[in-house]
């Protein structure tokens, strides 16, 4: 298996296929930024 054939742009499924997994990871992405920025702004329920 190589490069080529995993990132084959030569069929509109494997183009699909790869947009979609470029679109979940850059979902999944933002949505860890915007938690992680949230978790960060919290404060101290004790302070």
């Amino acid at each position: 298996m190589t490069w080529h054939s995993f990132f084959n742009f030569s069929t509109l499924e494997h183009r699909h296929l790869l947009g979609a997994y470029a679109t979940v990871l850059i979902i999944q992405g933002g949505y860890f930024l915007w938690v992680a920025k949230e978790w960060l702004r919290t404060k101290n329920p004790r302070d």
